[in-house]
Formats: C-alpha cells, structure tokens, sequence
C-alpha cells in the first residue's frame, strides 16, 4: 500500500505540491480500499491485487490530465458529511463550512431557511443536519444540480425540498422564510485566466462567472427576493468575492437591510456577509 502511495505521488509530482500531494494519494489509496488513513498505515505493506492496480491506474490518468481529485472519486467530505460531486456542480470549499458553521450560530431552530443555487446541495443538508426541526428548500437553475443534491440529501438521511428556479428571472412567491443564504457565481470574467486549470477547465461555468460589467447582478436580485420573501427580522447570508466585498454591504444598505455584518475566512479575506430585514 505503501508502494502505491508512492507511485502516486511520483506520477503526480509535475503537477502537485506538498502538502496536497501526499494528501491526494491518500485519498486515492482509501478510496480504492475502502481504509482509513490510520489502517492504511497499519497495513502499509499490503499488496494491490490487479483490480486494485487497474483502479489505480484509472483514477492516476484522470489526476494527470488535471481532474480534480474529488471529481475523479466521484464525492467529498463536507462539514463531516459525504457529498457525492459531478462535474455538473461546484466542488465544497472549507470556505463555505464556515459559512455554515456562522448560519448554524445564529439560526434559531424551526427556521425556514431557503439555499439559493444549492449546486451539490452541501449548505442545505448541512443546515437541516445542524439546526433541528429547520425546514430546508433550496432551488438551482440546472436540473442536473438539483438532480445530484437530491442523491446527497438522500444519502445524509436529511429532508430538503428541492425546486428549480431562476433567481433572475423569477416571480414572486407565497412562501416566506426565517433565513436565505447564498453562494451565487462572483468571479468575474476578467479573471478567467488567474484561475487553476483544475477549476476553469473542470467545473461548471455557470456556477463560477459573472460578467465584468455587473459583478453583483446575483447578489442585487437575491437582495430584492428575500426582502420580499424574508419575514421581519428574517437574515440573509452570503458568500462573496473578496473584492466586492464593500460593494455588497453598499447594495444591502441601499435594498433597505440592517444589522449588516461582514467576516473573514481563515486565510483573511472578506469571504462572508450577514444582513437582516428590518422589523
């Protein structure tokens, strides 16, 4: 096992760095037999058998035509939970755990809470998971998206109310919540060549970019929805660019919402606003 490890990391070393690639060849290891990383260490002598080195190889030539690991393995962990991903949806970002972690601070339970272009639908299981009695919808506009965060949703045991909608292109709705949260598309598309290719070339556009003349086109029409969707008092959570970070907490203080707060990630950067509706 130790054999494969290093064989691994040795195919991989032109396009990976320590520490990502010790960890990515753990990753293929367990998700080839099915251990952990302690018993891999325990059993690090144990030889592949020819099925086993034939996964090997499959998941190796899609790691070195630039695939990220979680796509080649088909799932991720997010807040202790299993995802499965596609190329049809955003990969989980620890960014977004502590979004969720901030969200599950301040959501009472028994909330209402709507997850606006859920993607894999990691915020959304991850809420109904971590706030009891909550009552979870979440909308995307691909149907493919909606498909695989229905598969999550089912494989975390959690209840969530998936529709499809357009936020830009939506009409109103009887149905009011306690709490809305979003991660939109905020890079815009000047920056398209900054990005890693295993970003750009891999996951979906749609959920990525804006264009350059309109950066918080989503965040704008999110504002509108959940002033008229929000009971008073109700709280909108976003993930945002860390550049228009301002601009946002400008555009929610101009759609009428109070008691705005703006937070860092862990590596420092403006990554996470909170506003209310006013009572």
């Amino acid at each position: 096992m130790q054999q494969a490890i290093n064989y691994l990391k040795s195919e991989l070393a032109p396009i990976y760095q320590e520490p990502e690639l010790s960890s990515i060849a753990r990753l293929i290891v367990s998700k080839i037999t099915g251990y952990s990383y302690t018993e891999i260490l325990v059993n690090k002598n144990t030889i592949f058998s020819q099925y086993q080195r034939n996964l090997l190889e499959f998941y190796l030539e899609k790691l070195k035509k630039g695939m990220p690991v979680q796509y080649v393995m088909g799932e991720t962990e997010f807040c202790g939970l299993n995802f499965v991903v596609g190329e049809s949806v955003l990969i989980p970002r620890p960014e977004t755990e502590e979004l969720v972690a901030w969200i599950a601070e301040e959501t009472k339970p028994d909330a209402l809470i709507l997850d606006i272009g859920t993607g894999s639908g990691c915020i959304a299981v991850s809420l109904k998971k971590f706030i009891p009695g909550s009552e979870v919808y979440a909308c995307d506009i691909s149907t493919e998206a909606l498909n695989m965060a229905r598969l999550n949703a089912e494989k975390n045991n959690q209840q969530v109310n998936f529709f499809e909608m357009d936020i830009l292109n939506t009409s109103t709705a009887e149905r009011k919540y306690h709490m809305i949260v979003s991660n939109p598309p905020y890079i815009p598309e000047s920056e398209i060549d900054t990005i890693l290719p295993q970003v750009k070339d891999y996951e979906p556009h749609q959920a990525l970019f804006v264009t350059d003349d309109d950066p918080l086109i989503f965040y704008r029409k999110i504002a509108i929805y959940a002033q008229q969707h929000l009971y008073p008092g109700g709280k909108l959570f976003f993930e945002i660019h860390r550049d228009y970070a301002n601009a946002c907490v400008s555009m929610l203080k101009d759609k009428n919402f109070d008691n705005i707060i703006m937070k860092k990630d862990i590596s420092g950067n403006d990554r996470m606003i909170r506003a209310e509706k006013k009572l």
